[in-house]
Formats: C-alpha cells, sequence, structure tokens
C-alpha cells in the first residue's frame, strides 16, 4: 500500500489533466463543434443538446502526462515501460475510435478489428497472451501461440466494445471502468503486483478527471475513441494479471470483473438475432438495461418531473451498483474457478430478472395508459 501512496501525486495530476482538457474542449465547442458534436436525435440519444463526443482526447492528454512524469525507481521504470507499450498499441483502437466521433461513417466491423488490432499489438509488444482458460480443447489450443495472440486480441476487442455499448448516459460507463479498474488494482495487490496495481491506479485517476465534467450534466461525452480506449486499458490489465501471476487469477475471474459491460453486450446480440425480424447485431437500438432503467424506472417513477439532464444522470447510479455484484465475486476469488463461474451465473440471472421485470413494467404501464385512454374517450 506504501507503493500506491507514492504514486498518488501522479495519479492526482494524471485527474487534472484530463479535467482541465475536458473542460476546454466543452467550453469551446463553438470552434470544433461542427465535426466534434454529437446531435441529440437517434434510437439511443438521451440527451438534448448537441455535446461534443471527443472526451477520448482528454483520457490521452492525461495518460500522455502521466507518462511523461512516471518517477524514475525500479518500480516507475516498469510502470513507465508497460505504459508506453500499452499506449503505443492502443492507438489504433484510439485513432479509428477518433476518426468515427469525427465522420460518423466508420462501420461497426472496422471498429472490431482495430480494437482487435490494437490488443495483439499489446500481446506482441509487452509478450503476454491468455494461454489457459480451463476450457478442454481450447486449452491444448492455446499452448500454440499464434492462436493464442489471436485469442487474446479479440478477446480484448469484446471488452473495449462492451464498454462503447454501455456508454449511453453520463458518468456511466466512465463509472464502471474506474470500478473495474478499483477491482483490478485491488486483486493486483492481492497477488503482490504493484506495477498492474499502479496503472490501474493512474488510469483510474484520469478517467475520474474525465467525470467531473462528464457527470452529471453530461458537458462532454466520451465518444468511440474514449470508450474504444477505456475497453481496451481495462482488458490489458486483466490480461496482464492473468499472465503475470498464472494460478493466482483465473481468467474467469477478470471475465466476471468485467461482467456488466460483457453480459450486456452478450445479451444484446442475443437479443437482437432471436427476434424474429433479424437486427444487425451491431446495430444500435434502445433495448438496453440502462435504457429501461432511464425510461421505465428513473423517468416514470422517481423523477418523473425532474429536468432531462437530472433524470440522465440519475439512471447511472443504478447501473454502477449493479456492475459492482460481479466484481464482487472476482475480489473474493480471484483463484477459484467452480466460485467464480457460480457468481458469474448468479450475475446474469440478476441482470435477466430485471431486465424482464423493466419489460414487464413496461408493457403494463402500457396497457394500463390504453385503459385509462379508452374510459376517457367513453360518452
Amino acid at each position: 500500500m506504501e507503493i500506491t501512496v507514492q504514486f498518488l501525486p501522479l495519479a492526482g495530476l494524471g485527474l487534472l489533466c484530463a479535467f482541465f482538457t475536458a473542460a476546454f474542449l466543452a467550453a469551446t465547442k463553438r470552434w470544433h463543434g461542427e465535426l466534434s458534436l454529437d446531435g441529440s436525435t437517434g434510437v439511443q440519444k438521451f440527451h438534448t443538446t448537441p455535446t461534443p463526443r471527443i472526451g477520448g482526447l482528454a483520457l490521452l492528454v492525461g495518460l500522455l502526462v502521466v507518462h511523461a512524469n512516471v518517477p524514475g525507481t525500479a518500480l516507475g521504470n516498469s510502470v513507465y515501460q508497460t505504459l508506453t507499450l500499452l499506449l503505443a498499441a492502443g492507438m489504433p483502437a484510439f485513432g479509428i475510435g477518433l476518426m468515427e466521433d469525427f465522420t460518423k461513417r466508420v462501420s461497426v466491423k472496422i471498429r472490431l478489428l482495430a480494437t482487435a488490432a490494437s490488443g495483439l499489438l499489446a500481446a506482441l509488444f509487452l509478450g503476454v497472451a491468455i494461454r489457459q482458460v480451463d476450457v478442454p480443447g481450447l486449452d491444448f489450443l492455446l499452448t500454440f501461440a499464434p492462436f493464442a495472440l489471436v485469442f487474446t486480441s479479440f478477446a480484448v476487442a469484446g471488452v473495449s466494445n462492451s464498454i462503447n455499448i454501455i456508454d449511453g448516459f453520463n458518468g456511466l460507463a466512465g463509472g464502471v471502468v474506474v470500478l473495474i479498474l478499483g477491482t483490478l488494482g485491488l486483486i493486483a495487490y492481492e497477488v503482490a503486483d504493484p506495477t498492474v496495481m499502479v496503472l490501474c491506479l493512474l488510469g483510474a485517476g484520469v478517467v475520474l478527471g474525465f467525470l467531473l465534467v462528464n457527470f452529471p450534466r453530461g458537458f462532454i461525452f466520451l465518444g468511440d475513441a474514449g470508450a474504444y480506449s477505456l475497453g481496451y486499458y481495462v482488458a490489458m490489465m486483466a490480461v496482464l494479471l492473468v499472465a503475470r501471476n498464472p494460478g493466482e487469477v483465473s481468467p474467469w475471474a477478470m471475465l466476471l470483473a468485467c461482467g456488466y459491460p460483457v453480459i450486456e453486450t452478450l445479451f444484446s446480440i442475443y437479443r437482437r438475432v432471436s427476434r424474429r425480424r433479424r437486427h444487425n447485431p451491431g446495430a444500435p437500438d434502445a433495448s438496453h438495461l440502462h435504457s429501461l432503467v432511464y425510461r421505465r424506472l428513473v423517468s416514470r417513477k422517481i423523477m418523473p418531473g425532474a429536468k432531462a439532464w437530472k433524470r440522465n444522470a440519475a439512471t447511472s447510479p443504478f447501473m454502477w451498483v449493479y456492475a459492482a455484484v460481479p466484481m464482487l465475486g472476482a475480489l473474493t476469488w480471484p483463484d477459484s474457478l467452480l466460485m467464480v463461474l457460480a457468481w458469474l451465473l448468479l450475475s446474469f440471472s440478476v441482470y435477466q430478472r430485471v431486465y424482464k421485470r423493466m419489460v414487464r413494467g413496461s408493457v403494463f404501464f402500457r396497457s394500463r395508459q390504453a385503459h385509462q385512454s379508452a374510459l376517457s374517450e367513453r360518452p
């Protein structure tokens, strides 16, 4: 813990740099708004004012400043080298995401491949890969380095895209990422891996700086560059923990730490492809759990008369609470496959029950409204 305290000022510096950069971008939107503004119309839009979606730039500035000021100690050198390679490998994900933020024309497939490329480059640069997942047959394939590298790259891409999927409300994705980094940092502390612990601390500091501008008012959004980069960063922290601490950290525990965005993504894909009228699994919709919580719970029951931005911001804490459920399992049993799988099943069951309750509530609400309307129209 003394090591973490030593790096707290650096985390604070990253927080301040990310905050001031985000605030500057939000304040100068009239200069770059023609390219950077996210409109308020669309199936997944819950904000009422066009807002800059280039918060990823604030994250990059924060991390670059942190990188340039890492102290020259034995641990500092390890952190510096690892962060250098992580930033270099993450450029494809960040670059393609930023291109989408400015043009809104980059396909989902290209963005997925870019995040996979970042995962592959990071695995090659850092010399790490997922080599065991406790699944017969798959573990045999993972003994072959090329397969392990490809598997790792697409695992990283999956987590990166899952963070983008939950990026729907002020503070939602950023808050979840801070919770994930906190979880991974605590696990790193438990297994005595100070490098990963410090990297989690520094990353969380930078994200908190962005959140001060993003939450609760939503003056700036993460955008694709920010969401993909954060997803890449937390995924690589998980890969590093597994690769550097074999036997002490289960890859399933790392999946559990990222449980909420991963479960949301898998359920969204299932929901879209199982409809009678097939939908593109990568297409946006407004049926995510956080969207239902906003419409059915926050807007209709808890804060029906509140301003839009207040209802928007109030949605995120509900999802933060749920996101902490799988993380508790990862923290408690980082090396126990049986308990982690049981907790993963529990987390999915909680998600499904809450989702069904939201959907049933919406059907009941509509039917009640229709009934009252019919009564009012009677002579």
